[in-house]
């Protein structure tokens, strides 16, 4: 393989590691963000459709088999945020309006 070869797959390499690092870095961001929605999600009036889909979606996060396989995290960052829009929403219609730091 020519320089020119060598220097590119250098590049995708570093390029695919960096991809990687960022969706990493996304899936822990919202994975802090969903497990402090937990004193939300175990009060009493909450649906159990809210609470299965709080821990569902950080079982399917920490769990090691996935839609996708690791390396690609897509799916585990479209399942947190779907779960936190979902209980964030589920939250508001059952409480009403959310104190201040259970909405984030």
């Amino acid at each position: 393989m020519s320089d020119l070869g060598w220097g590119a797959l250098a590049t995708l390499g570093a390029a695919a590691l960096l991809l990687f690092i960022v969706t990493v870095v996304v899936v822990f961001v919202l994975l802090v963000k969903m497990i402090k929605k937990y004193r939300l999600v175990k009060q009493p009036g909450m649906p159990i459709s809210a609470k299965v889909a709080f821990y569902g979606s950080i079982a399917y996060t920490i769990l090691p088999f996935d839609v996708l396989p690791d390396p690609v995290l897509l799916d585990d960052i479209g399942v947190l945020i779907g779960a936190l829009i979902y209980v964030g929403h589920t939250a508001k219609k059952v409480y009403g309006s959310l104190p201040r730091g259970h909405g984030s």
